[in-house]
């Protein structure tokens, strides 16, 4: 605040102060019986002038003591530098307070008269006036501390809500049709935004690509990293028909916008004209098939690496794709890791074995791909209960029709 702010204010709190004692003196002598007005103009204009006289003097000193010590620039913790405040508005009250006290004999009596009892006086007051300024001052921080975290609840929520949007709208509108294929996908969005992002693709060849990925880190900053992944992916599948060219493409376009600490998992599976099914692992999870002739489920899990860990030549000789067809009524699952961890209120993960089980039960008894989707759903919210989902979690189920 600036010192003639700071001037107008401490001069405007005396002068209520003032206004306040004298409604007060009134009030006192009118229940008393007596009749006695207190503003008179003779004690309006003394009041005036004396408010002046200390106000002034205990004002600069107190900025100037202030100022001075925010320039010296001193390394002192938030409590540390409280204290020395109030100390040297303390000061700053009792010098100045002595100075105007002495003016005003000055001016009124011409005389000076300054006396031992005449400090003890002035400092018991300046104690009282500190304590009744710091009470009144914590009581406003702490209102205008409950404002500002108010604001940053509402700003964080609008973040939230802006990550959540942007999340959304990177994701299909509808399931993709392939003739021979039932398809189906959902992304869950957790407490807090994460990275995860589900999409179909289409390849030069004609081939059709499935695609999840998880970006590392949470909040914004992984929904805009998913935004800049998907429009790369969407650009770059329809010029390539190897997907091997397509993550090495998208490897290295990641590494030059990106900063080295990002990653991305990725888990494709294509699907060519002759409807043979290829999965393409850059470090996600595994893609369960559950084959319904003889009811088991296989794990594939081909190598390969996470995108943006190392260059597009290094990556591309580390996948190794895995070809599979899939027998009438067959059901292949890609998911997000959010799926597997997923905890319940006791702490304990869902996690691949769970996974596998209820796969196999909806596989068994779903109809379609849309009804096995919802019932893995159902089976892990009724295994999560009442705990909060802190990654999001995606799913995309084909079946073979």
């Amino acid at each position: 605040m600036s010192l003639w702010k700071l001037l107008l204010t401490a001069y405007g709190s005396a002068l209520l102060l003032f206004v306040l004692w004298g409604l007060g003196r009134t009030l006192y002598a009118s229940l008393s019986g007596g009749s006695s007005w207190y503003f008179t103009w003779e004690a309006v204009t003394h009041a005036l002038l004396s408010i002046g006289f200390f106000v002034f003097p205990i004002t600069l000193l107190g900025y100037g003591s202030t100022s001075l010590i925010e320039q010296r620039g001193l390394s002192l913790s938030r409590n540390a530098e409280q204290m020395l405040r109030i100390s040297l508005w303390l000061g700053s009250g009792v010098v100045g307070s002595l100075i105007a006290y002495e003016l005003l004999l000055l001016v009124e009596h011409g005389r000076l008269g300054f006396s031992f009892s005449l400090l003890t006086t002035t400092l018991t007051a300046n104690i009282l006036v500190v304590l009744f300024v710091s009470v009144v001052g914590s009581i406003f921080s702490a209102r205008r501390r409950g404002r500002m975290l108010h604001k940053q609840e509402k700003l964080l929520t609008d973040e939230f809500r802006a990550a959540y949007r942007m999340q959304q709208s990177l994701l299909p509108e509808e399931d993709v049709q392939i003739f021979g294929f039932d398809i189906s996908g959902a992304m869950l969005p957790a407490v807090e935004i994460g990275g995860d992002y589900y999409d179909y693709l289409s390849f030069a060849d004609g081939s059709k690509g499935i695609l999840v990925a998880d970006a590392s880190g949470k909040g914004v900053p992984a929904a805009l990293i998913m935004a800049k992944f998907q429009g790369m992916a969407r650009a770059l599948s329809i010029h390539v028909a190897n997907p091997n060219e397509f993550f090495v493409g998208l490897n290295d376009t990641l590494r030059v916008r990106l900063s080295r600490q990002t990653f991305i998992t990725v888990g494709m599976m294509t699907i060519d004209f002759e409807d043979h099914c290829t999965f393409w692992r850059a470090g996600h999870n595994s893609l369960f098939h559950w084959c319904a002739d003889s009811g088991d489920i296989i794990e594939r899990k081909p190598q390969g690496i996470a995108l943006g860990l190392t260059h597009g030549g290094r990556l591309g000789s580390t996948l190794q794709p895995e070809i599979f067809d899939m027998g009438k009524n067959d059901v292949v699952l890609l998911y997000s890791d959010g799926l597997t961890e997923a905890v319940n209120e006791a702490g304990e993960e869902f996690g691949e074995k769970r996974l596998k089980e209820r796969l196999k039960q909806a596989a068994s008894n779903g109809e379609n791909a849309g009804e096995i989707r919802s019932e893995v759903l159902s089976r892990l919210s009724h295994f999560v209960g009442q705990a909060e989902e802190h990654d999001d979690i995606t799913i995309v189920v084909v079946k073979r029709t």
